[in-house]
């Protein structure tokens, strides 16, 4: 089609052609519109809480229950020095934090007695809780890795953060591998880890063994509970 124009009309569709030409070079189709773009990952979920790494329940109350709330010591009937341990909420209404280490870690008249010293990664492991606000309610069971299940590994462990605290110098023992054995034969260590009929429920005063910890302690019975 031919336009037919006069005098400074030549100029303006000059000008509107350049215009069209230009728009037309700018909107073809470039890299940019065939190739996908990167996603954008400057929103990438943050845990906020990664910092709150022990658990209470599982890691903290056992090793107190065991070693502490015993008769005479931090019970709920002696309540020695007023503080009561058995619970949460008994623990952070009796103690504050630098008390409980100061009384983890002094040998002199506010230490534990000898016989119930926790071990120097136990230790850590309720500084690291103290450090962290004496907080509960951290979910730190995650997966249950059962495949690689020994005595030295797996069973041992629980028993020394569970049990030892009551076992490790009166009544009946559970400091080694053959002490162990022992009520394995009898059938009463699983017995009373799992809380079945006929059974005194251990650990005595705290809360039940995880339902991982009790099935790593079965598979190994069921293994031959073999000291490897």
């Amino acid at each position: 089609m031919i336009f037919k124009v006069k005098g400074t009309q030549k100029i303006s569709v000059v000008v509107l052609c350049s215009i069209l030409i230009i728009l037309a070079c700018k909107h073809g189709k470039t890299d940019d519109d065939v190739i996908p773009k990167p996603a954008d990952t400057t929103h990438v979920f943050v845990n906020t809480n990664a910092i709150d790494s022990v658990c209470f329940d599982e890691q903290i109350l056992p090793l107190l229950v065991s070693n502490c709330a015993k008769s005479g010591c931090h019970d709920t009937v002696t309540k020695q020095s007023g503080i009561v341990v058995t619970s949460y909420d008994y623990l952070k209404t009796t103690l504050s934090g630098t008390l409980l280490m100061q009384s983890l870690r002094d040998s002199g008249q506010l230490g534990m007695p000898i016989s119930n010293k926790l071990t120097a990664d136990q230790v850590k492991l309720i500084q690291t809780w103290v450090n962290q606000g004496m907080k509960r309610g951290i979910d730190c069971q995650g997966p249950c890795d059962t495949s690689n299940v020994t005595y030295s590994g797996s069973v041992f462990p629980i028993i020394q953060n569970y049990c030892l605290g009551c076992h490790i110098s009166s009544g009946t023992l559970l400091t080694n591998y053959t002490q162990v054995k022992a009520k394995v034969t009898d059938g009463k260590l699983f017995c009373t880890v799992s809380w079945a009929g006929g059974c005194q429920p251990m650990p005595q005063g705290g809360v039940q063994l995880s339902q991982c910890n009790i099935r790593k302690i079965k598979i190994w019975i069921d293994a031959g509970a073999q000291n490897n």
